[in-house]
């Protein structure tokens, strides 16, 4: 979830939107058809991409089911929330578990290499990003007239190649090979889809055009439509994801029962396998008197609807796990409404950090907690009623 630019901020991509020039005709395979042939192609290509998933979650989990999978949501500069409490997890009672499927959305997407790889150097590597990052490291502000955005992320693009190096996508790779995935999402703007691609897969292909790729879908999948140029794969321009989904989660990522109840049976008394999910920011923002006009109330909306996109999201996450069989437990974890409630909550891609030591530490602090988990069916607007699902296991 994004949150949102200051007024003047606001006032000033307007304008920019206002003046830009027309962009140059893309290379995209939907260029020229009519709707009927696009919307078949668009059904080959989901059809081809969900074959592909299958087939990866099949080789991993034909004879095994996944025990932990972890969940990471967008929310921009509030990933320091979420690699905090990863720090912190370390430190917990019990530890913090190696994940058999890992996914992540915009800054989400960003983090989950290195929370799949889930070594110390990984969170120090999140670390730095998180706490050491500020907003010229990640765009630069360009003149009117820009085809596609009104910010330029040729910084993005050299930090994600900074940390994201050939040994680490090796290292994905060789995670891949003992069985474990890694998933992030990018939009695919021309084909109205969200796309699900297999990172642990592309790693495990290797080569130069792999690291490229790889490094490609990361900046794709952070790149928010307008503020950030969307990123051209395989002829078709990639966004962020978070314009479908903040957060995702399918089934087939559970595995399948039959490899469940295959298990030895003191195996399986160790409880149902879990799902956790690290929410990068806050579920219900705190209640404020909009002032009058078009663009504080436009905000103010625009705030909450991306804050109720990513509650829906969250519930239907849970109902995926809840509902699974075997049933996986359902555990996650937001940030606290302190932080939310706080002077310096920031706004959109503002990357204060300032804040973002702030918010780190104090995901720490909750991840090295003994119970830092909510557990079962997120609860609609705080009311418990809403909640029917039963409490998934916290370990």
């Amino acid at each position: 979830m994004m949150r949102l630019l200051s007024a003047a901020r606001f006032s000033f991509i307007l304008f920019a939107m206002a003046v830009c020039g027309c962009a140059a005709p893309s290379a995209s395979p939907f260029r020229g058809l009519p709707p009927e042939q696009a919307r078949a192609l668009a059904g080959r290509m989901a059809a081809a991409r969900e074959r592909e998933l299958d087939a990866d979650l099949r080789e991993a989990f034909a004879t095994r089911s996944p025990r932990n999978v972890l969940v990471l949501s967008g929310g921009d500069q509030d990933g320091a929330f979420g690699s905090g409490f990863l720090k912190g997890w370390r430190r917990a009672p019990g530890g913090r578990p190696a994940f058999d499927v890992v996914t992540g959305v915009s800054t989400g997407a960003l983090m989950a290499t290195f929370a799949f790889l889930g070594e110390e150097r990984d969170d120090a590597a999140l670390r730095a990003v998180y706490t050491g990052t500020n907003a010229g490291d990640v765009f630069r502000v360009i003149a009117p007239g820009s085809f596609d955005a009104v910010l330029d992320t040729a910084p993005l693009r050299q930090l994600i190649a900074r940390y994201v190096t050939a040994d680490v996508v090796r290292r994905v790779a060789a995670q891949h090979q003992r069985g474990r995935r890694l998933y992030v999402a990018t939009f695919d703007l021309d084909a109205n889809q969200l796309v699900i691609w297999p990172l642990s897969k592309m790693a495990a292909e290797g080569g130069d055009k792999c690291l490229n790729r790889y490094r490609a879908v990361l900046l794709a999948s952070a790149s928010v439509p307008v503020f950030f140029p969307p990123v051209t794969i395989d002829g078709d321009l990639h966004v962020d994801a978070g314009l479908r989904e903040v957060l995702f989660l399918r089934a087939a990522m559970l595995g399948i029962g039959k490899a469940y109840d295959a298990r030895p049976p003191a195996d399986r008394a160790a409880g149902p396998p879990v799902v956790y999910v690290i929410v990068n920011g806050g579920l219900h923002a705190a209640p404020e008197a909009v002032p009058d006009g078009i663009a504080a109330i436009g905000m103010r909306s625009l705030a909450l609807y991306t804050e109720s996109q990513q509650l829906f999201n969250l519930r239907e996450a849970a109902h995926v796990a809840l509902c699974h069989q075997p049933a996986f437990g359902f555990n996650f974890v937001a940030e606290p409404d302190s932080l939310n409630d706080a002077d310096d909550q920031g706004v959109m891609m503002a990357f204060d950090s300032k804040r973002m030591l702030r918010v780190y530490a104090a995901g720490e602090a909750l991840g090295a907690s003994p119970m830092p988990w909510q557990r079962g069916l997120p609860p609609l607007d705080g009311d418990p009623k809403t909640s029917t699902a039963a409490a998934g296991r916290s370990d």
